[in-house]
């Protein structure tokens, strides 16, 4: 037997931390206790491989400072498009090789996507790349890629094929736009694709676990407001926390209160269309 928080927090940035709360019998006044099996089952539930990818692509992005949105795709005369396991492979030689070359750390959190033949293509996160090795789109390339912000990788389009890298301006709302590529689709494909819900260059920061609460809070339960089967998450920001305890399980609990947070907001003025010449294709639905 072992006692359970109620809730549970992640820190992301000095400003963004993520909320968990863990449903079952709630006791305002004494903190739930569940046994061992119990909580393995609740672990399993919550360690389904759609949500833990989407959960940690979320994690990387909003953790690490990126430049780009990336969008890359490949040239059917220079690669195999349907073969995901070669590219995967190439792209990440590619990329050390860039990073000896320009003498900079290049990082990358891609997303693979089917095109409706099949083809794999790419989008993600990109940073680390010199100013001197990207240019300007420019005619005869498609005319909303030039008379845009968008910019043009040729090492990389020479290697494997088309790509547009949008400078990232709004990294909130970038960071929960990219989560839409996971998609359960891919996490069903099993001997298919596997592990290969994204991939990612190393090292990346992650969130770290800052506490956990064992007593009802109605402030975080409030932020908490995506549904999930085992437990409620929101993400807030601006939260003036503290966690200046450690409990052992033997002396009492003395946590010190909360203030109400902030449940954090992608910036307002995003456009997909800033960063993803693809979006239209995409069908949205709400940050979460």
């Amino acid at each position: 037997m072992g006692i359970s928080p109620l809730y549970s927090i992640h820190q992301y940035s000095e400003e963004i931390y993520k909320v968990v709360a863990f449903k079952g019998v709630r006791d305002p006044e004494n903190p739930r206790v569940r046994d061992k099996e119990h909580e393995q089952h609740y672990d399993a539930k919550l360690n389904e491989a759609f949500c833990r990818a989407k959960s940690l692509v979320l994690q990387y992005a909003l953790c690490n400072p990126w430049d780009f949105f990336f969008t890359g795709t490949l040239d059917k005369t220079k690669f195999n498009r349907y073969d995901l396991d070669e590219y995967q492979q190439k792209l990440s030689q590619f990329i050390r090789d860039k990073r000896k070359a320009y003498g900079t750390q290049v990082q990358y959190l891609l997303i693979p996507e089917h095109h409706e033949d099949g083809a794999w293509h790419v989008h993600g996160l990109l940073s680390g790349l010199p100013d001197g090795v990207l240019r300007r789109f420019r005619r005869p390339e498609p005319w909303k890629l030039v008379n845009s912000d968008y910019l043009n990788w040729p090492d990389y389009q020479q290697k494997f094929g088309f790509c547009s890298l949008g400078p990232v301006k709004h990294p909130v709302a970038t960071s929960f736009y990219i989560t839409k590529y996971v998609s359960k689709e891919l996490s069903l494909r099993g001997k298919d694709v596997g592990k290969h819900l994204y991939f990612h260059s190393r090292p990346l920061k992650k969130a770290e676990h800052a506490s956990n609460v064992y007593f009802y809070n109605p402030g975080l339960d409030a932020v908490c407001v995506h549904d999930h089967d085992f437990c409620k998450t929101g993400m807030v920001q601006d939260a003036s926390w503290m966690f200046p305890y450690q409990w052992d399980g033997v002396e009492a609990i003395n946590e010190t209160p909360l203030d109400p947070p902030k449940p954090l907001e992608p910036e307002t003025d995003f456009r997909p269309s800033e960063i993803d010449p693809f979006f239209e294709q995409m069908r949205l639905g709400g940050f979460g």
